[in-house]
């Protein structure tokens, strides 16, 4: 009699389990809410969704990204500032008269001598200055270019780590799921198992523990999926509950460059590196431009007309120029220009070094994470699926224990999970690899 109410009660506590684990699924199912005249329309996530493609992603962030939008908008201006560097000040324009007499107004009624003025001036920079201060302009106008390409890099570099991660979470999900319809199989053979007497409530009880278990993982899993599409949409400028479909699969991509020809490759084509590049020409330039200010003076030209009361028409011209070595601060622009050009020099040299840090650092993550997927898609992860196998056969002939089961579908959820972990890895770090040298190198 004890024996048959404690099946009773082993039965209804893994019906209560059951239901329990249901409702949470039914819960936690996975659904985009897109706002349509302020109303809440819900749209679903199925199967049948359109693969996400990583081309279309990243097309859509060059075109929408807002930060692309703003630093082409930067470089737009700076464009625009190099016309207004090389050239001249606005010319002066000077209207007046003059009046000479003894008294405001003569005994006649007419001033003694009247005449009236128009001239004009216009500053000239001494020969070189205005083709300093126009390489100045190009060069800054060059720094913001390389703000720019360096930007879309980022912003690419940051699509894919979202897709892969995408990729990881959708097949984490998907792997969990079924992990989770093998282990109801083998919930019902322990609970066939035991109401015949040959197991004992501790196996049904914790295959029920390990759905409870794996019932939460997804919960955590669908998640973490709604917080990488909201990171993908904002990085495209769209709401972040816009629905988008599973990430297109895609075939592990290889990377055969030695370190030196990576090194290479950022020498040429760092946005960062040729930034700081300009930065030193922008520098030289304006050294030399601040030695012409200090040097050599600027003239400014007058021509003036006047037309005399009973007199003939008069011109008069003059030169004026300035002193710029009178005072101090042209001599303190020429020291502080050959500040900036040391400056530009070292900050150089510092992003080379991060540079090839960030080369060598990322090589060695993409051979680690490339020696972990080829050992877990080749070793651990058929190993694991015939110790599945082969504990699945032993359970059910009664020469091996439950735990020994669980055990085994346990390792080969981790394994499986562990491989898509390090493909995204592997991915990832091959993006910020791009990031770094500047240039794609996957299509």
């Amino acid at each position: 009699m004890n024996r048959i109410l404690s099946k009773i009660f082993v039965l209804v506590s893994i019906l209560l389990v059951s239901h329990a684990i249901a409702i949470a699924q039914d819960k936690y199912n996975i659904t985009a809410v897109k706002q349509t005249n302020n109303k809440n329309v819900i749209i679903e996530m199925s199967e049948t969704d359109a693969p996400l493609d990583l081309k279309w992603l990243i097309q859509e962030a060059m075109e929408h990204n807002p930060e692309i939008i703003a630093a082409q908008k930067r470089l737009n201006a700076a464009k625009a500032k190099i016309s207004q560097a090389k050239s001249l000040d606005d010319p002066n324009i000077s209207i007046g008269s003059y009046r000479a007499s003894n008294s405001p107004i003569s005994a006649e009624g007419q001033a003694d001598f009247f005449s009236r003025q128009l001239g004009a001036s216009q500053k000239i920079p001494f020969p070189g200055k205005l083709r300093y201060r126009g390489e100045v302009a190009a060069e800054e106008s060059k720094i913001v270019e390389k703000d720019l390409q360096s930007k879309i890099q980022e912003i690419i570099a940051l699509v894919k780590s979202a897709f892969y991660e995408l990729y990881y979470i959708n097949n984490a999900i998907d792997i969990t799921d079924e992990n989770r319809e093998l282990l109801r199989k083998f919930a019902k053979i322990a609970e066939t198992k035991y109401s015949v007497g040959k197991a004992t409530q501790r196996d049904a009880l914790a295959a029920q523990v390990e759905l409870s278990t794996l019932a939460n993982n997804l919960i955590v899993l669908n998640k973490e999926r709604e917080s990488i599409i909201a990171r993908l949409n904002i990085l495209l400028d769209r709401p972040t509950q816009t629905p988008l479909g599973k990430p297109r699969s895609f075939e592990k991509h290889t990377l055969n460059l030695t370190i030196k020809e990576l090194e290479g490759l950022a020498v040429n084509n760092s946005p960062e590196l040729k930034k700081f590049d300009h930065a030193i020409k922008k520098n030289e330039a304006s050294l030399k431009l601040s030695k012409k200010d200090y040097y050599f003076s600027d003239i400014e030209p007058m021509v003036e007309y006047m037309q005399m009361d009973g007199m003939p028409d008069a011109w008069t011209t003059k030169l004026t120029f300035n002193v710029p070595w009178l005072w101090s601060k042209n001599r303190s622009k020429v020291k502080e220009a050959n500040e900036d050009l040391s400056a530009a020099r070292s900050d150089y040299r510092f992003i080379n070094n991060k540079t090839f840090f960030e080369i060598k650092d990322f090589l060695t993550k993409i051979h680690s994470s490339e020696s972990t997927t080829n050992l877990y898609e080749t070793g651990v992860i058929p190993q694991a699926e015939q110790s599945l196998k082969a504990a699945r056969i032993g359970y059910e002939t009664d020469k091996a224990d439950f735990l020994t089961l669980i055990d085994s579908q346990r390792i080969l959820l981790n394994s499986r999970l562990l491989y898509y972990r390090a493909l995204t890895d592997y991915e990832q770090n091959l993006a910020n690899m791009e990031r770094a040298i500047g240039m794609q190198l996957t299509q």
